[in-house]
């Protein structure tokens, strides 16, 4: 009833643990795109026509249709999507520029009433050619068979619509959408190519900092008195956070400090067959030294400090994401560091000698990924795919669960 004449639509979240063709489908995206996890949730979302009778009081055209559904307000999301169009019809609005330049998932929120605003608002442009009364955003109508690809961070709306507003939107050749495809649910599936953090470039600092600091334990930046325990806290620690630090600062169209630590690093058969036919060179490594020569430039003991207290608060919370916050805390810190850290150093601005301090163990990890690059990057895989092992015996469980049998080969 709440579909039918209430308007409401039908989600139906994680298919890949519910529909065996469509957890063979994500495993075959995820080994061609190297991402961290692929997950689909299925959308199904009523036309526009007014089944109430009057008793759902909206407002209705001449011919009994409301002017849009959707399942949701103005978003935008952390991970890459890709819309399967796969019965009826729907409008998507995408903006032209992300809202938030390639979103972390701990970065995601709803988007402020300006920045909808914005989106809205007519473009004022002195060039004809850009000049539109429709906002800073272009629309997609989507049939039948049809892919749309959205970007992480990009604000967007998918609405079916009624026939009255429809008729603009017609085919290639100028022809109308039938009333076929408009008199009827639409029913989309979306691919969510989950980036996340573990498969980008901060999380590679991550793992370079893991691997080298097995030859820096004992450097440490709080002594074990002050934190009433055994070791102190070690300055690999502290870079964590530091790092963490520098890719939440704002990143807009790629130009400032955190985006290249948002970048993914390229992974996945299709990068895999481009270098090796010579398509595309593999500058992962020159990505990574710029990366923490960023770092080493922009960090602040201080900035390190104010991560460490959001971090704090987040486990406070309980937060569900708080195994995702993008420190890795598996054998890199703990959880007593990271609360001395929070009593220490964030009460201090940090000296000008620590910050000194900091930008030398920046330049020998630089030296060091120098030279050890294929080490760390062994690390990076190694946790990657187990990491994705992981997700899938969950997932397999789930697929047995409602009957969907066991999958004879892991992928």
């Amino acid at each position: 009833e709440a579909f039918e004449l209430g308007g409401f639509s039908i989600v139906i979240n994680a298919m890949q643990k519910r529909w065996r063709p469509i957890a063979n489908l994500i495993r075959q995206v995820r080994n061609e795109t190297g991402a961290n996890y692929v997950s689909v949730n299925l959308y199904l979302t009523p036309d526009t026509y007014d089944r109430s009778g009057g008793r759902a009081r909206v407002e209705t055209d001449t011919d009994g249709h409301v002017a849009r559904r959707n399942a949701f307000e103005y978003h935008w999301d952390w991970m890459d999507v890709v819309v399967l169009q796969i019965s009826g019809t729907k409008l998507w609005s995408v903006s032209r520029a992300p809202t938030e330049y390639l979103s972390p998932r701990d970065m995601k929120r709803k988007p402020t009433l300006e920045e909808v605003d914005l989106y809205l608002s007519p473009v004022n442009d002195s060039s004809a050619a850009k000049k539109t009364d429709r906002g800073r955003y272009d629309d997609f109508m989507l049939r039948p068979g049809d892919v749309l690809y959205i970007p992480r961070g990009y604000m967007h709306n998918a609405s079916t619509i009624s026939p009255a507003i429809a008729a603009k939107y017609g085919a290639g050749d100028g022809e109308e959408l039938g009333n076929d495809l408009l008199n009827g649910p639409s029913l989309h599936l979306t691919v969510g190519i989950e980036v996340e953090f573990k498969t980008t470039y901060e999380a590679l600092v991550h793992r370079a900092l893991a691997v080298w600091g097995k030859r820096i334990h004992d450097k440490v930046f709080i002594p074990a008195h002050v934190c009433d325990m055994e070791t102190g806290v070690s300055w690999q620690s502290l870079l964590h956070f530091a790092v963490g630090d520098i890719a939440r600062r704002k990143c807009t169209r790629g130009h400032d400090d955190g985006c290249t630590l948002r970048r993914s690093v390229p992974r996945g058969a299709i990068w895999e067959d481009r270098v090796a036919k010579g398509l595309r060179d593999d500058d992962r490594k020159g990505i990574l030294l710029t990366a923490i020569r960023i770092i080493q430039e922009h960090a602040l003991v201080a900035g390190a400090g104010h991560l460490v207290g959001l971090f704090v608060e987040e486990q406070k919370a309980g937060d569900e994401n708080e195994n995702g916050f993008y420190i890795p805390i598996e054998g890199a810190t703990n959880l007593d560091e990271i609360k001395c850290m929070a009593r220490i150093v964030r009460s201090r601005v940090g000296s000008m000698s620590e910050n000194l301090h900091m930008k030398d163990h920046w330049e020998e990890l630089h030296d060091f990924v120098d030279v050890h690059f294929e080490a760390v990057m062994m690390e990076f895989e190694d946790h990657l795919d187990a990491f994705w092992e992981s997700n899938i015996r969950d997932d397999e469980v789930d697929l047995v669960k409602v009957g969907q049998g066991r999958y004879s080969q892991m992928i």
